[in-house]
């Protein structure tokens, strides 16, 4: 654990966690709308889960681009972790924002790794747990994260209000699992994190 924390300090001194945000959101977002184009017989973002771009002959390009930005935004999530002083923040609140993005991360990575294949109950059960931890996690991250933002001068309220709508967003897809609350869930974390990447570097956080 040491190991890891060193070498990710050491990284976000060379490239700021904020342009990891940044790559990660990019990576994602061009993967999903690739998996759009090519969805056989045509994607509807009414009926059509976001898990179900990774199915098909095109359904790596989806997949491993949760992979790949799950992995990037790794040193995103510790910088934003990095960013609230260790005297002068709750301990408990810091923890737990760090260790509940963690869960996350590894669960969104997992849910790339085990793509929502119907036809193989054992990947697919796989694959919804995994989802499901993901956004409950998330909804804790956020909450502590924005918890810690609202109380630390040098964070913009509004970025504290953001996280907490995003949080509000994986809350209602967890309770809806409709194809159209899992996207305003998608696009309230990726503003999120792209957000909260630009605050980073223009306030070199």
């Amino acid at each position: 654990m040491g190991n890891a924390k060193n070498s990710l300090d050491k990284l976000i001194e060379i490239i700021p966690g904020g342009v990891f945000g940044i790559i990660s959101v990019i990576i994602v977002l061009t993967g999903d709308i690739i998996s759009i184009v090519l969805f056989p017989g045509g994607y509807s973002f009414f009926e059509n889960m976001i898990s179900e771009l990774g199915r098909g002959p095109y359904g790596i390009i989806f997949n491993l681009g949760l992979i790949i930005s799950g992995i990037i935004s790794i040193p995103y999530y510790f910088s934003l972790y990095r960013s609230f002083d260790e005297e002068n923040t709750n301990a408990i609140l810091r923890k737990s924002a760090i260790t509940f993005s963690a869960i996350s991360i590894i669960s969104y990575i997992l849910v790339g790794v085990f793509p929502s294949i119907e036809e193989n109950y054992i990947v697919f059960l796989t694959h919804g747990i995994f989802a499901f931890i993901a956004f409950l996690s998330g909804i804790f991250y956020l909450t502590t994260f924005s918890i810690l933002m609202l109380i630390d001068s040098k964070w913009s309220k509004l970025r504290s209000y953001h996280g907490f709508i995003a949080a509000g967003t994986y809350l209602l897809i967890l309770f809806t699992w409709l194809p159209i609350t899992e996207w305003i869930a998608t696009v309230a974390i990726m503003s999120w994190i792209i957000a909260n990447s630009l605050f980073m570097l223009y306030h070199k956080i």
